[in-house]
Formats: C-alpha cells, sequence, structure tokens
C-alpha cells in the first residue's frame, strides 16, 4: 500500500470512528447512561443558526410528524429522559419560573406536573451533566 493510499484510509477510519462516537443510544433512558434515575442528565441546547427560526422546536412524539408543543432557545439547559433514535425526550421549567423539574418516570408521556416536555432531535444537544 503507498503512502497516499493509507493517508486515505486513515482518514477514513477517523472520521468513522468520530461519526460512531456521536450517535446518541438507540432507544434507551437517558439517565441510565449517567447517575441512574429518570431524566437525570441534562443537556444544554446548541448550533441553532442566527438568521433561521432561531429555536429548537419541542414535539409531541419522536419525529417531525409529531405537533409542535413549545421551542427552546440556545443555551437553555434540559433534563434529558429518553432517548429513540435520533430524537430525545426532554422536561423542562417554563421560562423564568425558577422551579426545578422532578420526574417520577423516563416516560414523559405519563408526567403530570407544572413542568414543559415533549422531543428534541439529538443534533441539537450537548450533554453538560450526568
Amino acid at each position: 500500500m503507498n503512502r497516499t493510499m493509507a493517508m486515505c484510509l486513515g482518514g477514513a477510519m477517523a472520521l468513522f470512528a468520530i461519526a460512531a462516537a456521536a450517535e446518541p443510544p438507540a432507544s434507551t433512558p437517558v439517565g441510565d447512561i449517567g447517575a441512574g434515575g429518570p431524566c437525570e442528565s441534562i443537556g444544554e441546547v446548541v448550533g441553532l443558526k442566527a438568521g433561521r427560526d432561531g429555536f429548537l422546536a419541542v414535539r409531541e412524539g419522536p419525529g417531525t410528524g409529531h405537533a409542535q408543543v413549545g421551542s427552546l432557545g440556545d443555551g437553555r439547559r434540559v433534563r434529558l429522559c429518553r432517548s429513540e433514535g435520533r430524537w430525545v425526550s426532554v422536561m423542562f421549567p417554563p421560562p423564568g419560573s425558577g422551579m426545578r423539574c422532578e420526574p417520577d418516570s423516563a416516560d414523559i408521556r405519563r408526567y403530570r406536573g407544572p413542568c414543559q416536555s415533549g422531543w428534541v432531535h439529538w443534533n441539537w444537544i450537548r450533554i453538560v451533566a450526568g
């Protein structure tokens, strides 16, 4: 194998490793990755592009076919509850409320507390704790 081919192969392998590492878990409670309880991991909305909508759509279910139930701005912190493919269920207090969200289950469909919840795409979430 010549040097150019070896460099190309090495670069392709590095890109594959990066892509594999960035892939979220297939379908698991996110809290099981970190501290252990339901919705224990904390994420932050990142990478929203200026000049576009300026928000991350929060949806009723994991996919763009579900109705939008809210929106989050860049830098907003959320509890990460359950991952399904490229989507993650989140829970967050109303803006400016200062309250803490206390989930009793990773299934946000059963949550009936004062916090808001829904599903967002993993592309715009960075795990910051848990």
